[in-house]
C-alpha cells in the first residue's frame, strides 16, 4: 500500500516598526498534489486515499471526497448522505474540544485540559463503532445519549453550566460576567482577551457565504476551473474571505453583539466556537426533534463527469472538485479551510497589521493567538523583523 501525506506549515511573517507590525505575509509549504496523487485511479481508491492523505480532518476529507466523485457519476458507490453528515458533525465537536481545551490552553502559556478532551474522543468513537469494532449507522436515540454524554463533559470543562443556560447569555456584559465567575479554562482565558486584547485580530474580511448550489456554480466553480492558483489562494466572488464558526454563527445574538463591539476579532471567533458547539451539543440531544438545517454535506453534478463538494468541517468550508474520465480520477482540486483564512490578503493578514507590543515575545505571543482563532490544520511559526 502507497502512504502519501499532505504535510508542510504556515509561517507568518511580521515586518515591524519600533515594535508595531507594518506588513504580514502568510505562506504555506503545504503541496498542493491532490491532482498528481489521485490522477488515474478509480473513484473507489481516490477516495480510501484521500483519508489517508490528511490526518487532521480525514473523515471530513473522505466525505467530500464522496460526494463529488458521487456527483462526478462514480459507479458503485454507496450513498449514504445521513452518515455522512453525522460523521462530519461528530468530527467537528471533536475538533472543537480540542481546540477549546488543548490548543488554546498551550497558545496562551497554560496547561491544557486533556482528561475531557479524551472522554469526548472516548465517546464520539464508541457511538461510531459495535461492540466488535465494525461501523455503526447512526440512530436517533444513539445520538441523543451521546449528546446527553457530550454535554455533561461540557457543562463541567467548558460552560460551567448547562450548554443550554450558557446559550442564554445575550450580551458582551453577560459573557465579561460568565468569564469573571471562571471555573472553567475557557472562561478564565477569554475574560483575559476580552481585558486584555479585545481587538486582538480585527479584521474586515467578509465571512463566506453559507454555500448553496446556485453560489458554487456561480462564484466557485468557474476559479476553480480556470485559476491554477485557486487551491491555494481561493477567493468568494473575487475576494478572499473568512469561513469558520464565526461565518456560520455570525446571526446568534452574542456573536453579533461582538461583532458590533469588537468586530472580526479574536474574541469574536472564540465565542463564535463556543456557540458553535453548543449548538450542535443540543442539536444532538434532540435527535429527530431538532430543526432541519442546511446540510453539512453539498453535492453539486456538474456535468460531463465532474462534481463538486462543500463541506462544513469545524475550522470552514471545504471544497473538492473530481473529473471523472472512463471512472477514472482526470482531474482533481482540494481547497481546506486553512487556505481561505490563511489567504495572503485574508483575515489574518490583515487582522494582524498595526498590531503593536512592548516586545518580541509579547507580539509573538498576540501573534500566536490571532493564528489559533483561524484555526489551521497544519503546523505554523510566527517570525518577526525588525526594520
Amino acid at each position: 500500500m502507497t502512504t502519501v501525506t499532505i504535510e508542510g506549515e504556515l509561517i507568518v511573517r511580521l515586518d515591524c516598526s519600533a515594535r508595531r507590525v507594518r506588513q504580514v505575509t502568510v505562506r504555506s509549504t503545504r503541496p498542493m498534489i491532490a491532482a498528481r496523487v489521485l490522477a488515474g485511479r478509480t473513484p473507489a481508491d481516490a477516495a480510501a486515499m484521500v483519508r489517508r492523505l490528511f490526518s487532521i480532518c480525514s473523515g471530513a476529507q473522505g466525505a467530500a471526497a464522496v460526494a463529488a466523485l458521487d456527483a462526478a457519476g462514480a459507479i458503485g458507490r454507496k450513498r449514504e448522505p445521513g452518515n455522512r453528515d453525522r460523521e462530519v458533525m461528530l468530527e467537528a465537536l471533536q475538533d472543537t474540544f480540542w481546540h477549546l481545551l488543548i490548543d488554546w490552553p498551550n497558545t496562551m502559556g497554560q496547561a491544557s485540559c486533556a482528561t475531557p478532551v479524551a472522554a469526548a474522543r472516548f465517546q464520539i468513537a464508541s457511538s461510531m463503532r459495535t461492540t466488535d469494532g465494525t461501523p455503526r449507522p447512526g440512530d436517533v436515540v444513539a445520538m441523543r445519549e451521546l449528546g446527553e454524554r457530550l454535554s455533561a463533559i461540557a457543562t463541567q470543562s467548558v460552560y460551567g453550566m448547562p450548554p443550554a443556560t450558557w446559550l442564554e447569555l445575550d450580551g458582551v456584559e453577560a459573557l465579561q460576567a460568565w468569564c469573571a465567575r471562571g471555573g472553567t479554562v475557557p472562561a478564565t482565558l477569554l475574560g483575559q482577551v476580552l481585558a486584555e486584547q479585545p481587538t486582538l485580530g480585527r479584521s474586515a474580511t467578509p465571512l463566506l457565504p453559507s454555500p448553496q448550489r446556485e453560489s458554487l456554480l456561480r462564484f466557485v466553480v468557474p476559479a476553480m476551473r480556470g485559476d491554477p492558483a485557486f487551491s491555494s489562494a481561493p477567493t468568494w466572488a473575487g475576494a478572499a474571505v473568512e469561513t469558520g464558526g464565526l461565518a456560520r454563527m455570525c446571526n446568534e445574538p452574542l456573536v453579533i453583539a461582538l461583532q458590533r463591539r469588537f468586530g472580526h476579532a479574536v474574541v469574536t471567533r472564540i465565542t463564535a466556537r463556543l456557540v458553535e458547539l453548543a449548538r450542535w451539543l443540543l442539536e444532538l440531544r434532540a435527535g429527530d426533534e431538532a430543526p432541519a438545517a442546511s446540510p453539512r454535506v453539498l453535492s453539486v453534478p456538474l456535468g460531463s463527469g465532474e462534481g463538486v463538494a462543500a463541506v462544513e468541517t469545524a475550522r470552514g468550508m471545504l471544497l473538492h472538485r473530481a473529473r471523472l474520465v472512463d471512472q477514472h480520477v482526470a482531474d482533481y482540486q482540494i481547497v481546506a479551510p486553512t487556505e481561505w483564512n490563511f489567504h495572503p490578503g485574508g483575515a489574518l493578514a490583515t487582522g494582524l497589521v498595526g498590531l503593536e507590543a512592548d516586545d518580541d515575545a509579547q507580539l509573538q505571543g498576540a501573534a500566536r493567538l490571532a493564528v489559533h482563532a483561524l484555526d489551521p490544520c497544519v503546523a505554523f511559526r510566527v517570525e518577526a523583523d525588525h526594520a
